[in-house]
């Protein structure tokens, strides 16, 4: 399954609605989207990016991906972990691909780990303190090596807080976090999907990015 088909499956508009609204089941259609299928297929599109002394060694990432555990997610989301720098979604930085409340949305995103559960509004607030002070310095890190390296991946891509379509007068506070917790970003609509060579393209990119984040760390 390519990136294109991924998307597809997500937003189709029924089926999502029909996810969001059922309780959380191991049986569910998405269930197994999230834990099987599109792990599995990140996995095989990241592994064609590599090629020559890459190829020989082990996959460097692993691929996490989840609608929710016990309870349903207000946020589904599918990442990929550079195993150099987290191997836990609770941990440091990695790329990630979050699906927004509505289910129209899908933005592909460099962030910060939320680091453990939010359970009101002044942990909440608390967080996204911590998060957008963050923010600055790890942008001003990657931008720097890039910059060094005479990369401008980083152009293609919106810096900051993205919009998970959230109600304002829920209590989404896993969620509020996640869009502070952006650093680089790209959107996707369900009405306006482009084709697998840009999707992947963007992906290859944000992976380059990530890259230089884990080789800016190896250097402190």
């Amino acid at each position: 399954m390519d990136i294109k088909q991924i998307f597809t499956k997500i937003f189709d508009n029924t089926a999502f609605q029909r996810a969001r609204a059922s309780a959380y089941d191991s049986n569910h259609p998405f269930f197994k989207l999230f834990n099987d299928e599109i792990p599995q297929s990140l996995e095989t599109i990241v592994d064609s990016f590599r090629s020559g002394r890459q190829s020989l060694f082990p996959n460097p990432y692993s691929f996490p991906a989840s609608i929710g555990r016990g309870t349903l997610a207000d946020i589904f989301w599918f990442g990929i972990l550079d195993r150099q720098i987290t191997d836990d979604p609770q941990k440091g930085i990695y790329v990630v691909y979050l699906v927004s409340y509505d289910g129209k949305s899908i933005y592909l995103s460099l962030i910060q780990a939320i680091n453990g559960a939010i359970r009101n509004a002044v942990e909440c607030q608390e967080t996204i303190r911590r998060l957008k002070a963050a923010r600055r310095g790890l942008i001003e890190i990657i931008e720097n090596r890039l910059a060094g390296a005479s990369l401008d991946y980083a152009n293609d891509f919106t810096k900051g807080a993205i919009d998970l379509s959230i109600d304002d007068g829920g209590n989404f506070f896993t969620a509020q976090a996640y869009q502070e917790a952006v650093l680089y970003s790209k959107k996707y609509s369900c009405d306006n999907v482009p084709s697998e060579d840009e999707l992947r393209e963007d992906l290859r990119k944000m992976l380059k990015i990530y890259g230089q984040y884990r080789l800016a760390v190896r250097q402190q």
